[in-house]
């Protein structure tokens, strides 16, 4: 029996299972887990070499694992010299203004970016035009994202650049808004933001490798040790998942990355070329399967509802992408063995990739692949149990709910019957689902603790509203941070060797500063990592 290398005691030790923390510690050697318990099994691991650390009552636990991110452009979107942050703007006046001061700070910058708008705080909730914009900023292209990343605002200096006209046909799966005279309004909604991307998100090769360096080092502050990278990425770089790579051989890159690509690529490609284009062994970088999107986002009346919306009845909303394209790339992955993950968030858009699930498996058998759904915001009663049936795995964001719960944009949206069967956590959970937890990132930040909270407590930051939304939903903090330690390990097939403080699995490791289990609201949001650990080694210390 070898001696460890660390070993890491507390008063409150959380394996990733189980209902509560306990008095005991993790033992650590060449990377893996050597044993997990009280100071009993600890005991026979610890010779004179091994490093003992006793952190109190702060909580020892697994690595934190973000399943859904998109990580390349949240670490260019979190840079302040990229871009402007507009989220806690109350009005469009604000956010010009803000917008304004950034360019005149960055004259160097090709274009002015501005991300995280939540115009329902605005007197008049929609997304400004081109006209709009061109009266604070006309000589510079401008270009503003709103939160969910799903409708975008560009002045008319930002469409010249691009070339975007009259006559430019919507691409496959966006719409380019137009006024009464057929002129683009300069407003664009889902695929439609491809004109703008490329351009915008293509800083210098030197400066993006800062920008993930600075993000990877955030995410450790946060015990974070692995994130789901999903597509799409947002950036020009033809392929940021080798940037990663080429970082982490240096050994400036100390996170776990599982990359899903473009479930389309399946049309041209193998997956043998896909898998060639993003395997890079000996790196912390790793692909795991296909991913796309079906719909939008309820606020905005883009994601794919089977009802008409309540302050909208003219409109179910649409598919972002031909139902039967993704249909077609669900089938063929599946038929393939390989997992797909579908961004759902429309009660009709749940309801018809369940559907393809359900047609997969019985055309080709369980083949156990670990399928998920994304976002699952609004999901009818009867589509629950499918989940744990057909073995599908649900990402959640619950920060992504307080944002519209401040200004009840979803309940505004899809009528109070509907707003009850909003991120249903709890009713998934008991369904027997595998629910796991992520942010989405940039969508919302990386900090782990707001989506915990948000799970927790379904209340807003201020607490002004303490019985929480819709209560019956929430779930208990074992099951928040299960969720974003096993059960994203388990979306991602990964539960062999991460998720739990197990014997014999990768030992990615976080201290918190606080025991989540007994302290408050407001402490579980200001909680951070005292220590984190990726493969035994110390890769952030407060």
């Amino acid at each position: 029996m070898g001696t460890a290398d660390l070993v890491l005691k507390s008063t409150a030790v959380f394996t990733g299972d189980g209902s509560q923390p306990f008095k005991g510690g993790v033992a650590i050697a060449d990377g893996r887990i050597l044993t997990c318990g009280d100071d009993r099994h600890l005991a026979p691991f610890v010779g004179p070499s091994t490093d003992v650390r006793d952190y109190g009552d702060q909580l020892i636990m697994p690595g934190l694992i973000d399943s859904h991110t998109h990580f390349a452009q949240g670490a260019m979107t979190t840079d302040p010299d990229f871009c402007v942050n507009l989220i806690d703007c109350t009005s469009f006046e604000q956010c010009m203004e803000r917008v304004v001061a950034f360019a005149a700070a960055h004259p160097d910058n090709e274009w002015i970016l501005g991300v995280q708008i939540i115009q329902f705080q605005w007197e008049i909730p929609e997304m400004p035009t081109a006209r709009m914009i061109d009266e604070y900023i006309s000589d510079r292209p401008v270009f503003l994202q709103q939160v969910d990343m799903h409708t975008y605002s560009a002045n008319t200096c930002a469409m010249e650049r691009v070339g975007v006209t009259r006559d430019t046909p919507d691409p496959s799966g966006g719409r380019i808004l137009h006024d009464a005279d057929g002129n683009p309004t300069g407003v664009f909604s889902n695929n439609a933001a491809v004109f703008f991307l490329s351009p915008v998100y293509n800083p210098p090769l030197d400066r993006a490798r800062e920008s993930f360096g600075k993000t990877v080092r955030r995410a450790n502050s946060f015990g974070i040790t692995s994130v789901g990278a999903v597509h799409p990425t947002f950036v020009s770089l033809d392929n940021p998942y080798e940037v990663f790579a080429d970082m982490s051989r240096k050994g400036e890159f100390p996170l776990r990355v599982f990359t899903y690509t473009d479930l389309f690529d399946l049309e041209t490609k193998t997956p043998d070329e896909v898998r060639e284009k993003y395997s890079f062994p000996g790196t912390t970088i790793e692909w795991r399967g296909f991913k796309e999107f079906i719909d939008g986002v309820c606020s905005d009346h883009t994601a794919w509802m089977l009802e008409p919306y309540a302050n909208a009845p003219e409109t179910c909303g649409e598919p972002a992408e031909k139902p039967e394209r993704v249909r077609a790339g669900i089938l063929k992955a599946c038929e393939l063995g390989y997992p797909v993950r579908i961004h759902a968030i429309g009660d009709h858009s749940i309801r018809f990739v369940l559907d393809c699930f359900e047609e997969a498996e019985r055309l080709y058998g369980k083949k156990g692949l670990r399928h998920c759904i994304e976002h699952n915001e609004t999901i009818q009663p009867e589509d629950l149990p499918r989940y744990a049936r057909l073995g599908i795995s649900p990402a959640m964001q619950p920060w992504h709910m307080l944002l519209d719960m401040a200004d009840l944009a979803k309940d505004a949206a899809v009528g109070p019957e509907r707003a009850a069967l909003s991120w249903p956590l709890h009713s998934l959970l008991a369904s027997g689902a595998n629910v796991h937890l992520g942010s989405d990132f940039p969508v919302v930040g990386i900090e782990p603790m707001e989506e915990v909270y948000g799970a927790v407590y379904r209340m807003l930051e201020d607490g002004s509203n303490p019985d929480g939304w819709f209560p019956a939903e929430r779930i208990t903090m074992a099951e928040a941070l299960r969720a974003y330690t096993y059960g994203s390990a388990y979306a991602m097939g990964l539960d062999d060797r991460l998720g739990t403080l197990s014997a014999g699995k990768t030992a990615d490791v976080c201290v918190l500063d606080h025991n989540l289990f007994t302290c408050s609201p407001s402490e579980v949001l200001a909680t951070q990592a005292s220590l984190t650990v990726l493969g035994g080694r110390i890769v952030f210390e407060a």
